[in-house]
């Protein structure tokens, strides 16, 4: 079957049996992605095709190499079902996360694990047409390097800052120039399609599809890094809200009281006084204080150069002083996070970012701060936890967008 380009396929079938044929084979296989193994039952009630027909396909699909049988499931009272899954070479996705001041990219194969070594390029986010060059640039010669079969990589997920709206693939914040939707300018330098989302819901899609497994519906993920991000996933499914916008925590003005100024030009907005940005200006403050301190020496060891991960490291180093504003930070957070809880009574929220690798330095005055916001009673069943997926959650969030809106314009 050509994947990469189905609506190609699609009209070169001919007769109404092989167009529906095509499109159930198509429906397998995004079920398969996303569950990662089902029996024939299982897909036959989830995807709405008979019994006779989810078999034949499958005997199909596995004759021309995209799924193949993994073992047997438990039973349900007699003989145990056939498990399938999608064969790991069936199709590869490439994952691309970008950031302010970088962009990562790694090539994913249909079981959701990496094949290439992932790859780093710095660069500035900007709105200049020359950036965007440099990530497509990056983004082939990483294609070109796997030596993967052209066919074979069928999409490209990215995450990255801005306001998105994924659903007409334009990010508001950047990379703006041209009349095209920045998707589409992706999809004609690379062509293939391309998914686009905000990094901070696409890194909770990945920690909600493959870091924690454990059946939650409503669940928060907050992002700490040079700025705050939010996802937020509603029943199962994630929430973008009317414009593509929701989750623009971070500029909420909950600390009028504060002078400081936000990127945003307003001032007590979560962001100013909660984020790797406020970090790095209260650890310039510290060292100017005290330069012989732990996360003085480190910062001289740096070439002054001070980012959040390295006022983390002081403070895991046992620096007071990163310590104290790692427990500002986090009773900070907390304040805004205990609206949230209020407002949306999740199930989950997860904590992740560079700044998370603090740990209980962040963890518990985050936790303090619950105590003293929120109401105990709708506090009670949300669990506060860190993320699983670590470093590798940007490019996860790459993968994560790709599996939830694959084929989606096929099968619609």
């Amino acid at each position: 079957m050509n994947l990469i380009d189905p609506k190609k396929s699609l009209d070169q079938k001919e007769g109404v049996v092989e167009t529906k044929n095509y499109i159930n084979k198509i429906k397998l296989i995004k079920n398969l992605y996303s569950k990662g193994s089902n029996t024939a039952g299982e897909i036959c009630n989830e995807v709405g095709i008979s019994l006779p027909t989810v078999n034949s396909l499958l005997a199909d699909l596995m004759t021309s190499g995209e799924v193949i049988k993994q073992g047997r499931a438990e039973s349900q009272g007699g003989r145990k079902p056939d498990l399938y899954r999608l064969a790991e070479d069936s199709f590869y996705v490439l994952s691309v996360d970008i950031s302010k001041f970088r962009i990562r990219t790694a090539i994913y194969d249909s079981s959701n694990k990496a094949i290439t070594d992932a790859k780093t390029m710095k660069i500035t986010l900007n709105n200049e047409k020359e950036t965007f060059e440099k990530i497509c640039d990056f983004i082939q010669q990483h294609l070109a390097s796997s030596q993967l079969p052209e066919e074979k990589v069928i999409a490209v997920g990215i995450s990255m800052p801005g306001l998105i709206d994924s659903i007409h693939g334009v990010n508001h914040t950047y990379l703006k120039f041209g009349k095209k939707s920045l998707v589409d300018s992706f999809e004609s330098r690379l062509g293939r399609k391309v998914f686009l989302e905000n990094d901070a819901r696409a890194m909770t899609l990945a920690e909600f599809k493959f870091g924690h497994n454990d059946n939650f519906k409503n669940v928060l993920g907050i992002f700490i890094g040079w700025g705050i991000g939010l996802g937020i996933i509603i029943d199962g499914k994630i929430y973008q809200g009317a414009s593509g916008f929701a989750g623009e925590f971070s500029h909420s003005p909950i600390f009028e009281s504060r002078e400081i100024s936000c990127v945003c030009g307003k001032k007590g907005c979560l962001e100013s006084v909660a984020s790797g940005t406020a970090i790095v200006r209260m650890a310039k403050e510290a060292i100017e204080s005290d330069v012989e301190s732990i996360l003085g020496r480190m910062a001289k060891e740096n070439q002054g150069e001070i980012e959040p991960i390295l006022v983390v490291e002081a403070a895991l180093a046992g620096d007071q002083r990163a310590i104290t504003i790692l427990s500002e930070v986090g009773l900070n957070l907390g304040r805004g996070i205990s609206i949230l809880i209020q407002l949306l009574n999740p199930e989950l929220i997860i904590i992740g970012g560079s700044v998370a690798e603090a740990k209980q330095y962040l963890i518990t005055p985050i936790q303090q701060a619950l105590n003293i916001y929120s109401m105990a009673k709708s506090r009670e069943n949300t669990q506060l936890s860190l993320y699983k997926l670590g470093k590798e959650v940007g490019l996860l969030g790459g993968v994560a967008v790709v599996n939830e809106k694959i084929f989606d314009d096929i099968l619609q």
